[in-house]
């Protein structure tokens, strides 16, 4: 979790050191030819979300697929030119860090089982083509808080109240940005530890997440 909010303050300390400078289309060179190639750019996003868990011990609990909601910052920047004369942020590579609060709906026999997380996807992303993009990397993922406090099956009581834990999912997907700043994004996170100690089971989500950002610098 520490490396996320180091990436996080490394990207907001360059926004506050370069953002004086954001209205100089010249590059600071008074010439009118820009050099800068890169671009930094901050948004918001909304999510929805179809969860699965895997098995839990010996038990059988009766798990179904849920849907859940989300929603949080993007902080992103895009590098390069596609070509000689494209605008800066036009390359073939960006990376993205979206700090969220997340909620995952897993269906038993007896309640539904909510998780409310903390996320952090920080993710590599290579354009295909100007607007097209696939996007890999690790989502951090910590519990914030889990109800109800208890579950019933097999004639036995499940604690899952006090589930917490920390865990870095394999996320995958694509997204497709337009030139005004609108994005949709369509992810796979695998989880890859257990939810918790005394909760010993993988979440996993499909996302599919729309949203806006807006640049802030070229550098």
């Amino acid at each position: 979790m520490k490396k996320v909010f180091f990436l996080a303050a490394i990207m907001m300390m360059a926004i506050s050191a370069n953002a004086q400078g954001f209205g100089d289309d010249d590059g600071g060179n008074g010439f009118g030819l820009d050099k800068r190639k890169n671009v930094v750019s901050i948004g918001i996003k909304a999510e929805g979300n179809f969860s699965s868990m895997s098995k839990y011990d010996d038990v059988d609990l009766g798990l179904k697929s849920g849907i859940g909601f989300g929603g949080g910052a993007v902080i992103a920047a895009h590098f390069g030119k596609r070509t000689q004369g494209s605008d800066p942020g036009t390359g073939l590579f960006g990376i993205q860090i979206e700090p969220s609060y997340v909620q995952h709906t897993i269906g038993t026999s007896s309640d539904d089982i909510k998780l409310s997380y903390f996320e952090a996807p920080v993710l590599m992303k290579f354009y295909l083509t100007p607007n097209f993009n696939i996007e890999v990397g690790p989502n951090f993922c910590g519990t914030l808080s889990s109800k109800p406090d208890y579950i019933y099956a097999e004639n036995a009581r499940i604690a899952t109240g006090d589930i917490k834990g920390f865990d870095v999912k394999a996320c995958i997907g694509a997204s497709y940005e337009t030139k005004s700043g609108m994005f949709a994004s369509l992810r796979y996170n695998l989880g890859t530890s257990d939810v918790s100690k005394n909760f010993k089971t993988k979440v996993s989500a499909i996302s599919l997440s729309v949203g806006y950002k807006f640049n802030i610098f070229k550098f």
